[in-house]
């Protein structure tokens, strides 16, 4: 009798050290690449040619390529921004990739206003997708 209790003893000291609870901290959490894309620098508003726009680079400071860039500008008249008179928008790298690190350049046209003192005050908006 005492040898089967040594015995199962023994397996189960085998065995326990490998059972892990479900909250154990040792489970690893794969963590994806994601690119973080943020204007980098002055947002520029001008004449293109004879249109009415804003150019800027963005910069992608993230780990991860991002792709689908778009720099979306609303155009209000006041600091209020309750009246948004134009939205502008700018697709850096051609909608391309932009990998960590990189700067990509954009023009964004804003069709409506009819001169740079009719916009006073923007916001702007960066989306883009990761790629992998």
């Amino acid at each position: 009798m005492n040898t089967k209790i040594l015995i199962l003893g023994l397996i189960c000291s085998l065995i326990f050290p490998y059972c892990k609870s479900p909250e154990s901290p040792d489970i690893e959490e794969i963590i994806k690449p994601e690119a973080n894309i943020i204007l980098d620098g002055e947002l520029n508003g001008g004449y293109f040619g004879s249109s009415l726009g804003f150019s800027g680079y963005v910069k992608n400071t993230g780990n991860g390529t991002g792709y689908n860039c778009m720099v979306n500008i609303t155009c209000y008249p006041d600091e209020s921004k309750t009246t948004i008179i134009d939205n502008a928008h700018g697709f850096p790298a051609d909608l391309g990739d932009i990998k960590p690190g990189q700067r990509a350049y954009f023009e964004a046209i804003a069709f409506k206003a009819k001169s740079m003192e009719d916009i006073r005050y923007t916001s702007v908006k960066i989306t883009w997708l990761n790629r992998g």
